[in-house]
């Protein structure tokens, strides 16, 4: 271990925070008071210039969603539940951002959105996973 990584810690990102969920606790018809639906799911890696370095090494290699919003809020630190692989998992939302003007690349670098998104919004949720979940998936608040 080198100098600087003393220092400064390891260069990998913190191992994603995803838990199982009991499957007798997802509500059988799948309606959550809080629900989003995904249209698109991508990864991303930001570089430290662009969002700093501690947002760069909690982002490194996390899942982005992009969808509606349904019904309810998500925020920034909400627990999630949606299903990963056939198994309902409980994910920690990292980030909220409504799509707007800007791209997803420079409302991140911006950093000057409000992190809560409410029904009827499109927006972009960064979950802390590194697995995509499937298009169409939805993700569940309680």
């Amino acid at each position: 271990m080198g100098f600087f990584s003393k220092l400064f810690g390891p260069k990998e990102a913190p191992a994603p925070a995803a838990q199982p969920f009991p499957a007798e606790s997802v509500p059988a018809n799948g309606v959550y008071p809080n629900m989003f639906q995904i249209d698109e799911s991508f990864t991303i890696a930001p570089k430290s210039t662009e969002v700093g370095i501690k947002r760069a090494k909690l982002y490194k290699d996390r899942c982005v969603v992009h969808g509606n919003v349904t019904a309810g809020t998500f925020s920034q630190n909400d627990s999630v539940v949606f299903f990963v692989n056939g198994s309902p998992m409980l994910v920690p939302v990292l980030d909220v951002m409504k799509v707007d003007v800007m791209n997803f690349k420079d409302e991140l670098a911006a950093n000057m959105h409000k992190h809560t998104i409410e029904a009827g919004m499109t927006a972009w949720m960064i979950l802390d996973i590194t697995a995509l979940p499937a298009i169409g998936t939805v993700i569940g608040k309680f």
